[in-house]
């Protein structure tokens, strides 16, 4: 399997004292890839420097095939799906799809539109394209974020926190969607999320993020973590219990 991402010694943070430091993984082509972690363990941190929204403290990320993350005056090499799906409130979704195929592409405006309602389609809102994002459920908001993202069909999508603030049966129609994009399209997923039931209905792999290690304290498929890690930290996430309370468990 053919490495999309590759991210050597790296550390994040603000200002000299890193957030996390030695972070080392490799994204495989087509796979959903996790980023776990509790509140404040740096997740998003990571992410916004994944996509270059700022610069590691040290170490590398490497993209293979699609360069390193563009420039301002660039066309985006990915998608991205921020946690508030950043939709413009005083434009229709279909108008929210169109914004990067206007300003990316020379396709003329009918193409460009049937491009946009293609997406939107595809997400499962083409019956609502002609709708403002108030007029949408917050699960719509995130798929019209999802269309839009994918809009310049990228190889790879960025999703932060995608199932953040949803109900269970919009959140799990959500994760199905997710699967989907990934087996139909092809295209590699790198998810940001502590939702443990989207978790383990989406991701192929991940890697668990802990803020007093300063670094990632397990990678692997989530059901093997889950099931067989001894790591005391690790328990804790995937039982959703405190670390005092996992160490009184043990015998």
């Amino acid at each position: 399997m053919a490495r999309v991402l590759q991210v050597r010694d790296v550390a994040v943070g603000y200002g000299a004292e890193p957030l996390l430091e030695e972070l080392s993984f490799d994204v495989q082509r087509g796979e959903v890839f996790a980023i776990l972690g509790g509140s404040g363990s740096g997740k998003s941190t990571l992410l916004r420097t994944l996509i270059g929204l700022q610069e590691p403290l040290h170490g590398r990320v490497h993209f293979t095939g699609i360069g390193p993350p563009a420039k301002a005056m660039e066309p985006p090499r990915f998608g991205v799906l921020f946690q508030s799906s950043a939709l413009f409130g005083s434009s229709t979704l279909l108008q929210n799809v169109l914004l990067p195929l206007q300003k990316w592409t020379d396709l003329p405006p009918d193409a460009a539109a049937a491009v946009a309602m293609a997406r939107l389609r595809l997400v499962g809102l083409d019956r609502y394209a002609h709708h403002l994002p108030a007029e949408v459920s917050g699960g719509m908001k995130k798929r019209a974020g999802i269309a839009r993202a994918l809009a310049l069909d990228p190889p790879l999508l960025f999703l932060d926190e995608p199932s953040a603030g949803l109900d269970p049966i919009t959140a799990a129609e959500l994760d199905e969607l997710i699967v989907a994009l990934a087996q139909k399209l092809g295209v590699t997923i790198v998810l940001v999320t502590h939702e443990l039931p989207s978790l383990m209905r989406v991701a192929d792999q991940c890697i668990l993020l802990d803020r007093s290690a300063r670094g990632i304290v397990a990678r692997g498929a989530p059901h093997d973590l889950a099931e067989r890690s001894v790591d005391l930290r690790v328990q804790a996430f995937f039982r959703r219990q405190t670390l005092a309370a996992v160490q009184r468990r043990m015998p």
